[in-house]
């Protein structure tokens, strides 16, 4: 049984995919009243929070018309009785469900036919803009949607979010069904949704990769941009159907990014080497110059780093604001990821935007152990940035009296002065409680601020 991530696979008390109409119809007669009563309720009660219903009106299956009640608990001797009298095929719940809506959902094979041969309409919609044959193919009953597609059910409408039911039947894996509205007349898999997906993205997305390969064969149109939807999505499996497909390893998407800098900015290691394996390049950037280095390392993705690095990446790379790999890991305070890119000869003072080093950027964060290790590998204490500030200037202040990054007390200031920093003769500069502070307010961990205090201290003195 497949389960659907949705209120509507609770509601209706996990409905099987793919289910053979026999298996089902004998189920049915199995079930007892009582079970059938149940979930009427639950669906009942799904299909109003769906809907965020609000209003006021009857919420309890009882107040449902009596040729609903009888569709939904599988009574065909009923159903053509209440027909007879009268009863309109017609007839909707509160959420705008048909007869037709409830016997397609429930895959019960003749009363769908009955209601057909009857009269019900085969592309009524309810509130949501569902129609019975996205029902049918969201439970994946293929025999259902047969007997609709022949009435005409249309396979271009569209519900709220403007999916189709192909784009269900991808999303869930329901590859006969599929493969049955692809070859009935309409959009098929050009069709795109609210957000511009089409099924094929869909299948890439949730990984159901029969559909996928049976919606990308004999055509290669916008297989870069699935590949990058099942590389968000950390589909490995897709990416190589795709790649093997022909598609572009290195495409890029609306912010210039290769599918490799996505995987790298996620941590998808397993994605990341399907491409490169697949020739993908490390060295290409976005629009904003940053490599797949870059956003692993401000991601903080050590395996990532590890698997670009051994790929021969560029560890001093520079984006458009001058940042390296370093500047980002420094940023962000991942340790090991400094360590693997020191150790990979990056350079430990590069220089960026306003002139400023990785210690710089620890310092400025808040980053005590980063800082420290920055130090201990050779990093200036003395560096300017373009405002002429150096590392030490830049501790976070704080407010009250507690003791700032560097150890000292700020009572009641939302600044603190620097003691016994070394200037040079001459030096103008404003001192920090001149200057508008940044909005640091957290104090770091204890133990953190000293070392690095320390270890800028007696590099002063050195020098």
């Amino acid at each position: 049984m497949e389960k659907t991530p949705s209120w509507r696979t609770e509601a209706l008390g996990g409905l099987s995919s793919e289910m053979d109409s026999g298996v089902l119809a004998s189920a049915e007669q199995d079930m007892t009243e009582a079970e059938a009563e149940q979930e009427l309720r639950w669906l009942a009660l799904g299909s109003e929070e769906a809907l965020g219903a609000e209003t006021e009106g009857p919420r309890a299956p009882q107040a449902w018309g009596r040729l609903l009640r009888a569709v939904w608990k599988g009574h065909v001797s009923l159903v053509t009785q209440l027909l007879r009298q009268g009863a309109s095929v017609e007839e909707r719940d509160r959420v705008g469900r048909t007869p037709l809506h409830l016997a397609v959902l429930r895959g019960h094979v003749p009363l769908v036919r009955l209601l057909l041969q009857r009269g019900a309409p085969a592309g009524v919609v309810d509130r949501a803009g569902r129609t019975p044959l996205h029902e049918a193919a969201w439970h994946g009953h293929s025999q259902v949607a047969e007997l609709l597609l022949r009435r005409g059910a249309p396979t271009a409408a569209r519900c709220g979010a403007g999916l189709t039911p192909l784009h269900w039947a991808a999303a869930l894996g329901r590859t006969l069904l599929a493969g049955r509205l692809l070859g009935a007349p309409g959009p098929g898999s050009a069709a795109v949704d609210a957000h511009g997906w089409t099924a094929t993205h869909w299948a890439a997305a949730a990984g159901r990769l029969p559909v996928l390969e049976l919606l990308v064969a004999g055509s290669h149109k916008g297989l870069e941009g699935t590949l990058l939807v099942a590389t968000a999505a950390g589909r490995a499996g897709a990416l190589r159907l795709l790649l093997a497909r022909g598609a572009r390893v290195d495409a890029r998407d609306g912010a210039g990014a290769t599918a490799l800098s996505v995987a790298a900015g996620l941590g998808c290691q397993q994605d990341m080497e399907v491409l490169l394996d697949h020739g993908a390049d490390p060295s290409l950037k976005d629009r904003h110059g940053r490599s797949a280095l870059h956003r692993a390392a401000a991601g903080g993705h050590l395996p990532a780093v590890q698997l670009l690095a051994a790929w021969g990446a560029e560890v001093d790379a520079r984006d458009s604001l001058g940042l390296t790999p370093l500047h980002h890991a420094a940023r962000g305070g991942h340790v090991e990821i400094v360590t693997h890119l020191l150790d990979r000869g990056a350079e430990v003072d590069a220089a960026g935007w306003l002139r400023k080093t990785p210690l710089h950027f620890a310092m400025e964060c808040g980053h005590g152990p980063t800082a420290v290790l920055l130090l201990s590998r050779g990093a200036s204490s003395t560096l300017r940035t373009g405002w002429g500030e150096v590392a030490q200037d830049l501790g976070p202040a704080l407010c009250g009296e507690q003791e700032d990054f560097w150890g000292h007390r700020a009572p009641g200031s939302l600044s603190f002065s620097l003691q016994g920093q070394s200037r040079t003769e001459g030096s103008r500069l404003p001192q920090p409680s001149q200057r508008i502070q940044a909005p640091y307010s957290l104090k770091p961990p204890a133990g953190e601020a000293r070392p690095a205090q320390r270890l800028l201290e007696e590099k002063e003195e050195v020098a």
